[in-house]
C-alpha cells in the first residue's frame, strides 16, 4: 500500500507543477507571463458628486480658484517589515482640485508651475497674461489615530465563530483664503472612523490519532484614499457654500445624504436651519429630495435669483470703466475679481462671491 500511495502522491504533485506553469503570472523563462484580468476601470465618483455638480451655474465664472499646499501632517508612515510607505494620500490636493472643476468653478493650475515658469525663462510665454486666483484652498490632513479594538471567540468542542473589529480616526482641516487680502473666508474641520473588521469560523477534530483544523475567515476595512476623497468633496462643498447665499445652495445641500457624511456646526448648517424656520418646516424635516433629475441637473432646474444692477458713474478723475451695483446695496463681504480689483467687477461680485452673474 505505502509504494502505491507514494506514487499517488508523486503524480499529484506533477500535475499540479504542470498546472502551475500554466497559471498567471507563471511561465517558462523565455516566455511572457499571462497578466490577470481584473475589474475594468471605471470613473470614480463618491456620494457627495450630485451636490457639488449641482453647483454648477450657480458659481461666477469670473471668480477664479486655485489650490495650494493640501498637506499629509500625520507623521505616519511604515518602511520597516512589509510597510507601505506613507498612510496618507499625497496628492489631496489633486482632489480638491477635481472637486472644484466639478463644481464648476473657473480653476487655475497651480499644483505644479513649473511648467509655466520654465517657458517663462525661455520667453517663449508671458506668465503675466497668466489669470491670477481670487481664492486658494490650503490646509492638512493632521490626525490618524489608530483606535484599539475588539472580538469575541467562542470554541465548544473545537468549533466556534470569532470577529474583531478595529477603527481609524483621520481628521482634516481646510481654509479658503481670499487672495488679494490673505483673509481666511471660510473654513471646515472634518474627520471621519474607518472601519475594518473580521469574521470567521474554525474547526478541530482528531481523525484518528491525527488533528485536523479547518478555518475559514475574512476581512474587511475601508478604503482610506477613497474616504479621503469623500471628505475632500465633502469639504469643497462646503467651503464653497460658506460664502453662498443660502437660496443658492438649498436645493444642492439636500443631495448630501446623512448616511454618508453631516455638517451640522458651520455657518451653512445654522443658515440652513434658519432657511427651514423661514419655509415653517420643522427641523428634521429634510425638505424632501430634490426634483427628479439627471444627476448634475440641479442648477439648471433652479437657476440662481436674478439681480437688478445699474451702472455707478465713475468720477473724471479716474479712468475706471463703470461699476456695477446691487439694488439695495450689498451688505456681505468685500472680495476681488480676478484682474486684481480694478477692472470688470461688480459690486454683486465683492457683496457675494460665488452668486451667478
Amino acid at each position: 500500500m505505502r509504494p502505491s500511495l507514494l506514487a499517488i502522491v508523486g503524480l499529484s504533485s506533477l500535475l499540479v507543477l504542470q498546472g502551475c506553469a500554466g497559471a498567471p503570472g507563471v511561465a517558462a523563462s523565455t516566455s511572457n507571463a499571462r497578466l490577470v484580468e481584473g475589474p475594468p476601470i471605471a470613473d470614480i465618483v463618491t456620494p457627495f458628486d450630485k451636490a457639488l455638480t449641482c453647483l454648477k451655474g450657480r458659481i461666477s465664472p469670473r471668480l477664479v480658484f486655485s489650490v495650494g499646499a493640501v498637506l499629509d501632517q500625520t507623521g505616519k508612515e511604515s518602511f520597516t517589515d512589509g510597510g507601505v510607505g506613507k498612510f496618507v494620500t499625497q496628492g489631496a490636493g489633486d482632489m480638491m482640485q477635481s472637486a472644484l472643476f466639478k463644481a464648476g468653478a473657473t480653476v487655475v493650475n497651480r499644483r505644479d508651475p513649473r511648467v509655466a515658469t520654465t517657458e517663462a525663462e525661455w520667453r517663449v510665454r508671458d506668465i503675466t497674461r497668466q489669470l491670477p486666483s481670487n481664492f486658494f484652498i490650503t490646509g492638512s490632513i493632521n490626525s490618524l489615530d489608530f483606535i484599539p479594538g475588539s472580538g469575541a471567540e467562542v470554541t465548544v468542542g473545537g468549533v466556534g465563530p470569532r470577529y474583531r473589529q478595529n477603527r481609524i480616526l483621520i481628521g482634516m482641516d481646510l481654509a479658503m483664503t481670499e487672495a488679494t487680502t490673505g483673509r481666511i473666508v471660510a473654513n471646515v474641520p472634518l474627520h471621519k472612523q474607518i472601519f475594518s473588521s473580521e469574521a470567521g469560523i474554525g474547526l478541530g477534530r482528531f481523525v484518528g490519532s491525527e488533528l485536523t483544523s479547518v478555518d475559514f475567515g475574512g476581512r474587511e476595512r475601508e478604503a482610506i484614499h477613497f474616504a479621503l476623497r469623500q471628505m475632500l468633496n465633502l469639504a469643497t462643498f462646503e467651503l464653497l457654500t460658506q460664502v453662498m447665499k443660502v437660496d443658492n445652495y438649498a436645493e444642492c445641500r439636500l443631495f448630501i445624504e446623512k448616511a454618508y457624511g453631516t455638517i451640522d456646526h458651520t455657518t451653512t448648517a445654522e443658515a440652513m436651519a434658519t432657511y427651514k424656520r423661514a419655509k415653517r418646516l420643522p427641523p428634521e424635516v429634510d425638505l424632501g429630495k430634490p426634483k427628479s433629475s439627471p444627476p448634475g441637473a440641479g442648477a439648471a432646474a433652479s437657476p440662481p435669483p436674478k439681480l437688478t444692477e445699474k451702472a455707478e458713474p465713475v468720477p473724471a478723475a479716474t479712468n475706471e470703466a463703470p461699476r456695477l451695483q446691487r439694488e439695495p446695496a450689498a451688505t456681505s463681504q468685500p472680495y476681488s475679481a480676478s484682474d486684481g480689483g480694478t477692472e470688470g467687477i461688480t459690486r454683486d461680485a465683492k457683496a457675494q462671491a460665488i452668486l451667478a452673474q
